[in-house]
């Protein structure tokens, strides 16, 4: 376990050899790398129980783990930080896919967005002529059952604390580094202000949630209003809106790469039924698990996998069908990739028994 905190990113699979008695006039194309962001408790440990994934595959664990140090720019900092990790991984730059179980989902989704700004920002500077740097092309993301953080509603049930369980052989220490990892990610959440996009002060998504909207008689959408509220956009001459990073840099602004959501199917157990759910099921009803409300064309595709939020990476029977799910999320991705599509292609479905 030590070295999981010593390497960041550790290379947990190595890719696939390339295929051999291949014609010369056929090139061979590798497998897309996949980079996995670590869950809640700071840890990778659950990507090194996966199967083969069919690519290279590199796992980043919470450096701070160790030290107990707190992010004090919250998850926009840890994905600066990570994304620094991953040129490091890949330095020749070319495709990938990023991920993550539940936290590691959301810190990917801020991964893209500053990766796509620095993309556009070398674009507009590109009669610099500089053409020796090496850029990342984000292929897309593969969510773990990684739960929108927008509370546009009140939850069905009260929000019950989930008890962590544990192997006999867990060490006290490891148990505390892992609570308090849990404990700063739920403040660094509470202050995360979603990425804002390109059409955001172009497109209103109002009219594809009438329920959200239908208490106030402005124009922004649910991720304005959340972003509005926390200080981090204003409104332009239409209303909409615009981050203040991009009215003083004047950039263009990027989209969302694809994302690939898996949904776990059973809500976490509680100890009382019925009488509460857990933080993870608070949007367990939806398909999209909450992210409509954040943009109405995030999600490319759902894939339906078994077990509960806390237990797809536990069982023998998970674990494999969670394997073949984010096997099947990445040749999805590249597939899309390969024909050229991007995201707003609307909601697909998938499962695996």
């Amino acid at each position: 376990m030590s070295s999981m905190f010593e390497d960041n990113p550790n290379l947990i699979q190595d890719p696939p050899p390339p295929p051999q008695n291949t014609s010369p006039w056929l090139p061979h194309k590798t497998p897309t790398p996949l980079v996995l962001i670590h869950d809640g408790g700071g840890t990778i440990f659950s990507y090194y129980c996966l199967g083969d994934l069919g690519r290279a595959v590199y796992g980043i664990s919470n450096p701070n783990y160790p030290s107990g140090k707190a992010w004090k720019g919250g998850i926009p900092e840890m994905a600066r930080h990570y994304l620094g990790f991953i040129k490091t991984a890949l330095p020749k730059g070319g495709d990938l896919i990023i991920g993550g179980w539940s936290l590691g989902g959301l810190i990917s989704l801020e991964v893209a967005r500053q990766l796509a700004e620095e993309n556009a920002s070398a674009n507009a500077k590109a009669d610099n002529h500089d053409n020796g740097k090496k850029t990342l092309n984000l292929l897309g993301i593969v969510m773990v059952d990684s739960v929108c953080p927008l509370e546009l509603t009140a939850p069905p049930l009260p929000v019950v604390q989930h008890v962590a369980q544990w192997s006999e052989h867990t060490k006290q220490e490891t148990r505390d580094r892992v609570m308090r990892c849990y404990s700063e990610a739920t403040r660094m959440l509470g202050e995360w202000k979603l990425p804002v996009w390109d059409d955001d002060d172009d497109k209103d998504n109002t009219d594809n949630h009438p329920d959200n909207s239908s208490n106030n008689n402005n124009t922004t959408n649910p991720q304005q209003q959340h972003q509005q509220q926390n200080g981090t956009v204003k409104g332009n001459s239409n209303g909409h809106a615009t981050t203040l990073t991009q009215v003083a840099r004047n950039l263009p602004k990027p989209r969302p790469p694809p994302v690939i959501l898996l949904r776990a199917r059973e809500p976490v157990p509680v100890p009382v039924p019925g009488e509460g759910i857990s933080k993870a099921d608070i949007h367990r009803g939806d398909r999209l698990l909450g992210w409509a409300s954040y943009r109405a064309d995030l999600i490319t595709s759902v894939i339906d996998i078994p077990g509960h939020h806390f237990s797809i990476f536990r069982s023998e029977e998970t674990l494999a069908t969670t394997t073949a799910a984010i096997r099947k999320a990445c040749l999805d991705l590249e597939d899309l990739h390969a024909r050229g599509v991007g995201t707003g292609m609307g909601v697909g479905v998938g499962e695996f028994e």
